[in-house]
């Protein structure tokens, strides 16, 4: 008989972790809403909320690994250089 195996939502195991997948989902020179981002990583499997994504990039990202820019009232991430 065969064993169907159920995927489950990945949860990350650190904030460095967070961080390293944060930055995968960018490609190279692009501007990304947090939402965007949020899609992204949920497409790769990962398990989380668009709000907690926000706070997370606000304290632990911002200016050290992403700089943020507002356009059209809406707040776009791209990667520092």
């Amino acid at each position: 008989m065969q064993r169907l195996k159920i995927e489950t939502p990945r949860k990350f195991v650190n904030s460095i972790d967070k961080v390293r997948a944060i930055l995968s989902v960018f490609e190279w020179n692009e501007k990304l809403p947090g939402d965007e981002i949020a899609i992204r990583l949920q497409e790769r499997g990962y398990r989380i909320k668009k709000a907690h994504l926000n706070m997370f990039i606000h304290y632990n990202m911002l200016y050290r690994y992403l700089k943020k820019e507002i356009i059209n009232r809406k707040v776009h991430y791209s990667v520092l250089s």
